[in-house]
This record gives C-alpha cells, sequence and structure tokens, in this order.
C-alpha cells in the first residue's frame, strides 16, 4: 500500500461512527452480516453530569440553614429535597422508587478538572475511563453507537469508540449514502441497485486485497475499522427507524438519539453534561435555573424510555464535579467545595433510598459501615464514601466486573465494597 493510499484509509476509519476492529476480518470472511446480528439488549447505562459542581443542598440534601431560597425540605418515599420548583417535584416524585440517592461523597478534590474525572471514572487521578465509556467497552464495543458521549469528562482510554455528532441529518447520511437526499425515503439514489450491489462487492474485494498485501497490524487495523464502518452503516438504518421527529431542545435531542439508538440494538451507555453550575456570584438566582434544566433533562429521558418501552432497561448516574461551600461569599455566590452528592437511578437500584449523610453544616461524617445511614459509634471505625466505592457498586450492578476493561482499571479490592446498594 502506497502513502497516499493509506492516508485515505485511515482519514476514512476517522469517522465518528466507525464501529470497532474487535470485529477482526468478519467482514472479508462473509462471517458479519449486520441485517442479521443481534442488537445489544442489555441494560442501558446512562451518566448526566452538572458540568461545574452542583449544590447538593439545592438537591438531594436540602439544608435549609444553608440557603435562602427555601424552608422546610419536602420529602417523598423517604427522600428529603429541597423544594426548588416544579421539576424538581417531579424528578422526585416521579422516579423515588427507583432511585436510591448517595450524600456526603468524599471528592477529595476542589479542583473542577479533577473532581469532574474522580466522579465520573471513579478514579482521582488520570487515566480512567468514563464509566460509561467502560460498560460499553465492556458489553458491545463493537456496536456502531455503543457510547454516545456529549460533553463534560468523556475520555474512553481506548476501550471504545466515541460518538459525539448527534446531528440526525448526518446520520442519515451516514445510513443512506446512495441517497440523493439522505433524510428522503422517497428520494432518487445516485446509482441503481444493481450499480450499488457491483460497487459494494468490489469494495470489498479491493480491501480483501489490500489486507492481503499487508503484515503490519496497525495497517491491517486501519483497514478492518474502515470496513466495519461501511458494515455498520447497515445497523444505522435500523435507527432511522425508531428516531422520532427531533424536538426543539437540543439536550431533548440527544436523549432521543440515546434512547432510540438503544432501541435500535445499536447503543449500549451514553454521558450527557450540563453545564453552567460554577455559581460564584449570585448562586442562587444563577443555579436553581441551571439544576432546573438537568432535572428536565433527566425527566425526559425517563418518558422518552418510556415512551420507547425501554424504561425498564434503564440506569442513570448523575453527578458533578464537587459540591457548594455551605455559606455565600460577599457576591451572593457560593464557592468549591469537595463534598458532594450522587443520585442512581433505574433497573436494579434499590427505590426510595438514602446513604450516607453530611451535618447540618453539609459536612463530611463517619458513617456506620453496614449501613451507612447513620453515624458511626466509634469515628475510628467509620467510613466515608467516595467515587471509588460508587463505581465499584455499578461496575458490579453493570454485570462488568471482572471484564477486560474492568481489569484494565481496576479500582480497589472487594475490602473497599460498601453496601451502596445494598
Amino acid at each position: 500500500m502506497n502513502r497516499r493510499d493509506f492516508l485515505k484509509l485511515g482519514a476514512a476509519s476517522g469517522l465518528c461512527i466507525g464501529g470497532s476492529a474487535l470485529l477482526g476480518r468478519a467482514w472479508a470472511d462473509g462471517l458479519y452480516e449486520p441485517s442479521t446480528a443481534a442488537g445489544y439488549t442489555g441494560k442501558l447505562f446512562v451518566m448526566v453530569q452538572a458540568v461545574g459542581g452542583w449544590d447538593p443542598t439545592l438537591l438531594c440534601d436540602p439544608k435549609p440553614g444553608l440557603n435562602n431560597s427555601y424552608g422546610a425540605p419536602s420529602e417523598v418515599g423517604g427522600i428529603q429535597y429541597a423544594p426548588i420548583g416544579a421539576e424538581a417535584t417531579t424528578f422526585f416524585t416521579d422516579h423515588a422508587d427507583k432511585m436510591t440517592v448517595i450524600n456526603g461523597v468524599d471528592t477529595a478534590t476542589n479542583n473542577h478538572e479533577a473532581g469532574r474525572r474522580h466522579n465520573a471514572s471513579g478514579r482521582l487521578g488520570a487515566g480512567y475511563p468514563n464509566l460509561a465509556a467502560l460498560i460499553a467497552g465492556a458489553k458491545s464495543p463493537e456496536s456502531p453507537m455503543a457510547f454516545l458521549t456529549f460533553g463534560g469528562y468523556e475520555r474512553t482510554q481506548g476501550v471504545v469508540a466515541p460518538v459525539r455528532d448527534g446531528n440526525a441529518n448526518r446520520l442519515a447520511e451516514l445510513a443512506f449514502p446512495e441517497r440523493i437526499n439522505a433524510t428522503d425515503e422517497l428520494s432518487a439514489t445516485y446509482h441503481s441497485a444493481a450499480a450499488q450491489e457491483i460497487i459494494a462487492a468490489a469494495r470489498t474485494e479491493r480491501a480483501a486485497d489490500l489486507l492481503g498485501q499487508q503484515d503490519l497490524p496497525r495497517y491491517q487495523s486501519s483497514i478492518d475499522t474502515l470496513m466495519t464502518a461501511r458494515a455498520g452503516s447497515q445497523e444505522l438504518k435500523l435507527l432511522q427507524e425508531v428516531l422520532p421527529e427531533a424536538d426543539a431542545n437540543a439536550d431533548f435531542r440527544k436523549c432521543q438519539l440515546i434512547i432510540a439508538a438503544y432501541k435500535a440494538g445499536i447503543g449500549v451507555a451514553a454521558n450527557i453534561s450540563r453545564g453552567g453550575f460554577d455559581t460564584h456570584d449570585q448562586h442562587d438566582n444563577n443555579h436553581i435555573p441551571r439544576m432546573t434544566s438537568i432535572l428536565a433533562v433527566v425527566n425526559f429521558l425517563w418518558a422518552e424510555a418510556a415512551r420507547q418501552g425501554v424504561e425498564d432497561k434503564l440506569v442513570v448516574l448523575m453527578t458533578s464535579d464537587f459540591g457548594r461551600s455551605p455559606g455565600y461569599n460577599g457576591d451572593m455566590g457560593k464557592d468549591h467545595w469537595s463534598v458532594t452528592s450522587m443520585i442512581a437511578m433505574g433497573n436494579g437500584i434499590p427505590g426510595n433510598r438514602v446513604v450516607g449523610k453530611t451535618t447540618d453544616g453539609h459536612s463530611l461524617v463517619p458513617l456506620e459501615p453496614t449501613t451507612l445511614t447513620e453515624e458511626a459509634a466509634n469515628p475510628d471505625e467509620g467510613v466515608r464514601i467516595g467515587p471509588m466505592h460508587v463505581h465499584r457498586a455499578l461496575r458490579r450492578l453493570m454485570d462488568v466486573e471482572g471484564s477486560d476493561p474492568d481489569r484494565m482499571f481496576p479500582l480497589g479490592s472487594d475490602d473497599d465494597d460498601l453496601p451502596i446498594f445494598g
């Protein structure tokens, strides 16, 4: 292969939607047929990141004494929450029965990048993938849209190819490259059906010939990835069949795509982010609308999953960089605070459950390790919940414990397990 041919193949294999070289040369051997391949039907995992550092006292760890926005907290199913508006009421009323709130999470940092990474990957240090990416890499990395991601901490560390483009028109172009107007089912095509078959056969034969001329794994991998991407475009046609009419809200459209990709059997896990939570001034006025907006996204995600009939497959983890300081600063803002909360919801998650607790001043307390609901009688024997504990529990719940990605990126040991989900 000359340099020009390789660069062409390399560029093509860099498509945002590319499947995975893990399929090897099944396309060349006639062993992989997208139209008959079994789609992914396991649990759908979605991480939702509040970028900037959310205030748990305005959500699931209410502290009336630390806020100017509300008096007594509201409660449903034993879960107390801050009454900041209708979206919050809907969120807890509709989903408390499938929700575990994890309060008093020690992020061990006030740094945005480190905190975001810690909560999304389970590890404070660099080099670990987003949990959704790890799950996708363990479950079905060859799926064309295994890991959809939209901001925040979204590193994959090579376990799966990320898909970052949610534009429905571009997806249609990938699914139906032969159409002059990809989004029009009645569109004329560039070539007749017979010509398309000849082109496809010639393309496969040429790639197989090129592959046979190469001994270097790097070159072989590039060709494999390219051909798998082309095979994956057939699976994307299934997505077009289940994608609903696009919502006017950009974040809601992302939710529609995530659910539709799973419904089509080509999506495994996803990551969504919402920014604007770093409210160092006018905290209440600026933070509450952001909190309301991210709750609206999660409420819509659940509603869309129900509409598509896959609500019972969905697992959601909500997290953020860290928390906000207990008191207001001189600009009526709240600064960085290493104590935060996480919320897990969905398939396999115990409902109406709260673990972890904080003081009235939103500081950590040593917890009784067998329950995680009470302060330890002996502080020296108490434990603090960290992102690692939550991630270990979720890896087990998502049945990726012991998988190759899990072994590549270990978190603690069995001695570190806490009864996050009972």
